[in-house]
């Protein structure tokens, strides 16, 4: 079901837009991407090409990934499993119809070390690119720190867990959250992505 349910949802072309921040949430590099996924051969194909230099990256595999995580609205996560602080990172991916939001973080026992948001769409679809530099705001209170990446995109680091949150046009959020127990084991992912009409900061 989960192989199903991502690859109804991400198969196709993809044309994004990578930014890639340090860890005060100041850019650093920008670049145009294309993504191609499809299922070759009962394999899912994953092909990024860089823009900037035309360079392409294959990723196959035929399960999923044992750390990775599918809902049944083809949202998905990657990381650690189970969690260590020393060295970690998540990928985590919503998908909306002709859209998607990814954010790939890194960090270790230091805290997040950097960042890198993706938004992409559907050939035809035209997104407006983030200012140029992109500097995002950090609000933190105790463990739990919030980096405001654009008015409508989130990432929450909290504790263990890590979520990406993106609102939609009617007003709600959705999220997705790896969620880790007091041990690193990760935890079952949630039914649901969506986070409510509240915003999430509250």
């Amino acid at each position: 079901m989960s192989r199903r349910a991502l690859l109804e949802h991400n198969s196709g072309e993809w044309h994004g837009l990578f930014i890639r921040l340090d860890h005060a949430g100041v850019e650093q590099t920008r670049f145009n991407t294309v993504l191609r996924v499809e299922e070759e051969a009962d394999q899912v194909v994953a092909a990024l090409t860089d823009c900037s230099n035309g360079q392409t990256r294959t990723m196959r595999f035929g399960e999923l990934p044992a750390a990775m995580q599918v809902d049944p609205a083809g949202h998905w996560s990657l990381g650690p499993d189970p969690y260590t602080p020393w060295n970690w990172n998540h990928e985590l991916c919503l998908t909306v119809g002709q859209q998607r939001r990814r954010l790939i973080v890194r960090g270790n026992s230091g805290g997040l070390q950097s960042l890198v948001l993706v938004q992409e769409a559907r050939g035809g679809i035209q997104l407006a690119d983030p200012e140029d530099p992109l500097r995002c705001s950090i609000d933190s209170q105790g463990d739990r720190h919030c980096w405001n990446l654009r008015a409508d995109v989130q990432l929450v680091l909290d504790g263990r867990n890590c979520s990406l949150r993106w609102q939609q046009a009617n007003g709600s959020w959705l999220a997705i959250t790896r969620h880790y127990g007091a041990d690193g084991a990760l935890l079952a992912l949630p039914s649901a992505a969506a986070a409510g009409a509240k915003h999430p900061a509250q």
